[in-house]
């Protein structure tokens, strides 16, 4: 993760840390009564927004379970997903190294990504991969309006049916952003949201001996990782120079890779 980035989540955390424990610590050594509570009273509102943070910005929280980040640690299975694709050579790569190689991964593909490339969309389909939606700009949802957000669903979906795609029923948000309206919205349509394990941070160009070290440490059966196909035009071959060597390394650690819907045991769309 570049650094400005992990600025940006200490200050993220920091901040939300300090609306609960501030006016707490106040709570714990005010001498009146009313000032306790008004204290206590702010304390709360800011566990409160503590949880709205985590579920925004963690993939993976949600109090009620609704997001699956990651499969059944039993067994040998694990899903290796990709983002933001397709893009074109990068995302033919990425098919010619898994049909030799051997298992399945999911994509999740933008909508203006799948209008652009209709034929390799459907090659990735056709190929036994699993699709899933990716919105339609890979825009982040919970910066926009909800009827922008019901638009970038909703056209994304439709994006990945004029392609002529197999009806999917999984969704990513971009950068794992979230919002109650979002989940709201999706469960109306019938879909599910999926977060993942652990990302790799191939979108930052690292050297591929770095992605694939990454890689190495998360490989384990349950594991949903998150790689970069995608954005179209954008350069990932240090992520396809280190592919081939994440997948023997599942090999060689027995592990299957399969799709989401496999993963989770979960019926296909019709």
């Amino acid at each position: 993760m570049k650094w400005w980035r992990q600025l940006r989540a200490v200050v993220r955390v920091t901040v939300h840390l300090g609306l609960v424990l501030v006016p707490l610590v106040a709570a714990i050594n005010s001498d009146s009564v009313a000032a306790r509570l008004l204290f206590a009273a702010l304390a709360c509102l800011g566990v409160v927004a503590l949880v709205w943070a985590a579920f925004v910005y963690i993939p993976g929280f949600d109090l009620l379970f609704r997001v699956p980040w990651r499969g059944p640690s039993r067994g040998n299975r694990i899903a290796i997903t990709f983002d933001d694709g397709p893009n074109g050579a990068f995302t033919e790569e990425v098919l010619r190294v898994f049909e030799k190689a051997g298992g399945k991964a999911t994509f999740f593909m933008v909508g203006t990504a799948v209008e652009a490339q209709p034929e390799l969309a459907r090659r990735v389909a056709a190929a036994g991969h699993a699709v899933g939606s990716h919105t339609y700009s890979h825009a982040k949802l919970h910066f926009v309006s909800r009827e922008r957000m019901i638009e970038e669903v909703d056209r994304g979906h439709s994006c990945l049916r004029a392609a002529g795609l197999p009806e999917t029923n999984i969704f990513r948000a971009p950068h794992g952003l979230k919002t109650f309206s979002l989940l709201r919205h999706l469960d109306r349509r019938g879909m599910r949201l999926i977060a993942w394990t652990d990302g790799v941070y191939d979108t930052d160009c690292p050297h591929a001996d770095v992605i694939y070290r990454r890689a190495l440490a998360k490989l384990r059966p349950g594991e949903i990782l998150l790689l970069h196909d995608g954005k179209m035009g954008h350069d990932r071959t240090p992520l396809l120079t280190a592919l081939p060597r994440i997948l023997e390394a599942c090999r060689a650690r027995g592990l299957q890779m399969v799709t989401i819907p496999e993963l989770l045991s979960w019926p296909t769309a019709k």
